[in-house]
Formats: C-alpha cells, structure tokens, sequence
C-alpha cells in the first residue's frame, strides 16, 4: 500500500461504516495493514474495488483522549489499498469506543434491534457519545466528497450520519443499509432517542433493508412517530415515504455472498486436501458443523442443549456423529459476552463429560476464527450445517456453506428467525426455540436420502448464485432512480432533521 491524499474523481462511491476494512499502520509507512475480518467487509470491499472510490470508518486506533482526537482530525490518515480503495481514517478515543461502541450500539440498539429489549441500557452519557461520534464521521466526509459523489452509510452504529450529513450542507445523494433487523414500532419506541435517529435516517435519500418484514417496520415507524407518509409502491421491494424533510425510498434488498470466489476457492487442490483430511480425523464419522461469532443472538447454548436432547433421544448416535462448533470471538471488553463464553464453555463441557467416551466426545468447540480456506474446507467435509441464531438480519453462513459444496450434497438447516430463511429454498426450516423441531431435523438430515440431499442442495445453489453480492450491490445503488432524486430535491434535503447537539462528556 502506499499513502495518499489526492482526491478521487468526481462522482465516486464513498462508503461509510465503523470500521475500515483495514486497520491502519500507526505510523506512515509501506508496511501492509491487517484486513479485519467480517460480512460487511466482505460484501463490501470487491464492489467498492470494482466500482472504484474511498471508504471512510474507525481506523482501529484507540487515542487516549479528545485532544488525540483533535489533533488526528487536523491531520488525518489514509492509504490507497491494492485494489485501489481510498482508505481514510476517523479517529476516535478510548472514552469513545466504550460509550459509543461498546455503551450505545453494542449495549442499547443491538438488543434492542435482536427483540432483546429487557437487556438493553439507555444511558444518556452514551447516547451522548453516540450523536458525537456521528456527526465526527459525517464531517470527515464531507471534508473529503465532491458535491457530486454518491455516499452510502452502512448499519447501526451511524443512524445520524445522513441527517448530520444534510446540516453539514451535503446535497449528494446519501444512501443507507442497515444490515440487522430493523424492530418493529412496539420495541422502537421504546428508545428514549427514536425520534432523532429515526430522523436522521430519513434525510437519506433510501433507507434499505434485508427483508420485506425489516423495511414494513420501518415504514410503520416512520409513520408512527413523525407522520411520514407512503405514497408510492415503485416496486415490490420499494416503498416511497414522504415526510417534513422530502421523500426517501424504503426498501427490502437482501444481501449475498461473493458466489464465484467461494466456488474458486472450495475448488483448489489445497482446499480439498484440508477437506480430506478433516473427515479423516474425524474417523469417517458425519459432521455437524456450526461457525458463529460470540453473540447471545446465535443462540450457541440452545443449540448445545438441542444437541443434548438428540443425543438423548438418538443412543445410536453417541460416538457415530461428531459437531464442531466454531465460536469467533468478540466484544470481549463487554462483561455480558464474557459471561456469555463462559456459559458455552460450561454447556459444551457438561455435554461432553455426559456423553463422552474414552476415544470421542460429542463437541469439539474452538474458540477462534479459521481464515477463509480452512473454514470452506470445513464446509465441504460437514454432513449438515446449522445456522439456528434466535434472530439475525440476515446470516451468510448459510449461502457461504451452499456456495462452497460445489459436489453437490450436504443438508442446510436453518432458523426462520435468519432474514436467509426466505432465500435457501431446499433448507431445513426450524424454530430455533422449538428443540423437537430442532432434533426431528437433525434426524431427517443425517437420515436424508442421497437423491434428496442433492435435489435439495441444487435449489440451494440455484437461489444462492442468483443472489450474489455484486447483484445486492447493484439493487441498492440502483434504488429510487436518479431522476425523481433529482426532481424531488428541494432546499429542504440541505436543511438539518433537526438533530441534536452532543454534550462533551470527555474528560
């Protein structure tokens, strides 16, 4: 990589998120920043590489206290990627990221999102943080977009980002996608907040979703608490709101996977080799494989209990099936995810001590990530793959699994409460709460017939190639249509959603 700070060309892509997809050297040199791990980085870094054009987020750096902050924004960070992606750097403290990150969005609006509303904590402090840090990401773009440019805000942590975007003088287009559930009216209201953030989402231009179900409880919302009105159907996934501020598109497009790259890779030599060599050390024995990242969401302790009751009910199975459970870890600073990997940790153990024997145990658990070869390998030598979280946005194990068997075979099970259930035709659907249903599609799985296991894997390539995340891409920046854009911009889409101030809490 090598350092820059020209300006691109006008009308280019700029992508905001909380996160980089690299974290930045500390220092200016040619030495290679670490790619960070995860879906949004994944869906996003080979459009945005295509496409061409810069990426603004969290450069991974943790300053000891606002003047850092102050005097890295005066001087800011970047460096042009590989691929050409410009990368620059919003600075945040220490302060920041607990009352921002770990406070607000980790601890409020994701529980909150996930149906999880006893758990989540308002605290004004970080909600404070929260509007602070938003309108930091919204000023760093501005400092660095043409009025021409086209900029797209990704997920919870930035829902003010578009309206402070518009009180900084923005008049580009401004798009948004939230890659979790949207909540419906009962639980949204109950943020003592909702009312500015969901303000500053509608001074985005769209507003999109995974699923219909997301974008329907968005539209309520909008109508609910600020009287916006839906005007106009332009599609099937695409709903016109009219409201104080102008128009916005709401609209469901679910994301995919990088299709073609997951098939190239589960095709090397090297992968199937690893492929090979898994299922050998596991004896020849079927393999029911589960990846998760730490999150109460996933629902890993259920599902260990599920497991307990197969194997309580199927004697047949103990020392015949093997589950390898990943668990990647994060947000380890937050007291609730420790608390959580202890309790996997007891479960995982209680089970294997109650079924083990001498040469086996029921569940090998590996507390870490694999890089992207070893886990293909993993999907091509697993029997079944279970994808159960108690809620997710979307969830791309499941494609990312599909994609990977390019021999045809293997068995999805998955839960109706992943955005994915509506798009794995030929997939196992489950309530994960529900553990009969659970076990009884454990047992249809591992007792499938070949044929049907193949038929059923071919819907499931079909639906997965025909959604890839070049294609998801494509819809959202597709959305709306520039010219009612352009005939429906008024003064008002440059007038403030009238957002707050945040207070400075920084000591």
């Amino acid at each position: 990589m090598t350092t820059t700070r020209e300006s691109m060309r006008r009308d280019k892509l700029v992508v905001v998120s909380n996160r980089l997809p690299y974290n930045l050297p500390r220092e200016t040199t040619d030495r290679r920043p670490k790619r960070n791990i995860g879906g949004l980085v994944s869906a996003l870094e080979p459009v945005l590489a295509r496409r061409g054009g810069s990426w603004i987020g969290w450069d991974g750096i943790y300053l000891p206290s606002a003047s850092a902050v102050s005097a890295q924004a005066d001087n800011p960070r970047g460096v042009r990627t590989d691929n050409g992606i410009d990368l620059h750097g919003v600075p945040l403290s220490e302060r920041e990221i607990s009352r921002y990150y770990h406070g607000f969005a980790n601890r409020a609006l994701w529980p909150l999102f996930h149906d999880r509303l006893p758990t989540s904590v308002f605290n004004l402090e970080d909600y404070a943080a929260y509007v602070r840090v938003n309108r930091r990401f919204a000023e760093s773009v501005v400092t660095r977009a043409d009025p021409g440019d086209r900029v797209w805000v990704h997920d919870y942590h930035l829902m003010m980002v578009p309206g402070f975007l518009r009180e900084l003088g923005f008049r580009g287009r401004v798009d948004f996608f939230l890659h979790i559930p949207f909540p419906p009216l009962e639980l949204f209201r109950a943020l003592p907040w909702c009312r500015e953030l969901l303000k500053g989402l509608l001074a985005a231009d769209t507003a999109a979703f995974h699923i219909r179900g997301y974008r329907d409880n968005f539209v309520r919302v909008a109508e609910s608490i600020v009287g916006a009105r839906p005007r106009q159907v332009v599609s099937g996934d695409e709903v016109v709101l009219e409201h104080a501020s102008g128009k916005s598109v709401a609209a469901a497009v679910p994301i995919g996977i990088d299709v073609g790259e997951f098939e190239r890779i589960a095709e090397l030599p090297s992968v199937e080799a690893r492929a090979k060599r898994i299922a050998a050390a596991h004896g020849g024995r079927k393999i029911i494989f589960a990846a998760d990242r730490l999150d109460y969401t996933k629902g890993i302790v259920r599902r260990f209990r599920t497991l307990d009751k197969f194997f309580a009910r199927r004697p047949d199975a103990v020392g015949k099936i093997d589950v390898v459970q990943i668990v990647v870890p994060s947000r380890h600073q937050v007291e609730e995810y420790r608390a959580l990997k202890r309790a996997i940790d007891e479960e995982a153990g209680r089970i294997n001590s109650q079924y083990g024997l001498e040469d086996w145990v029921p569940i090998r658990y590996l507390y870490r990530g694999l890089d992207r070869e070893d886990l293909i390998a993993h999907y091509k030598a697993a029997a079944v793959a279970m994808v159960t979280p108690l809620k997710d946005g979307m969830n791309l194990v499941a494609p990312e699994f599909v994609a990977s068997r390019t021999d045809g075979d293997g068995v999805l099970i998955v839960s109706e409460l992943a955005g994915i259930a509506e798009r794995v035709p030929g997939a196992l659907v489950v309530n994960p709460y529900d553990d009969a249903a659970v076990v009884a599609a454990l047992d249809a799985a591992l007792e499938m017939d070949p044929t049907e296991r193949r038929e059923r894997m071919s819907s499931l390539r079909k639906s997965v190639r025909a959604n890839p995340v070049s294609r998801w891409a494509e819809r959202c920046l597709g959305l709306g249509g520039t010219a009612r854009f352009q005939s429906a911009k008024t003064l008002k889409r440059g007038i403030s959603p009238a957002l707050p101030d945040a207070p400075s809490l920084e000591s």
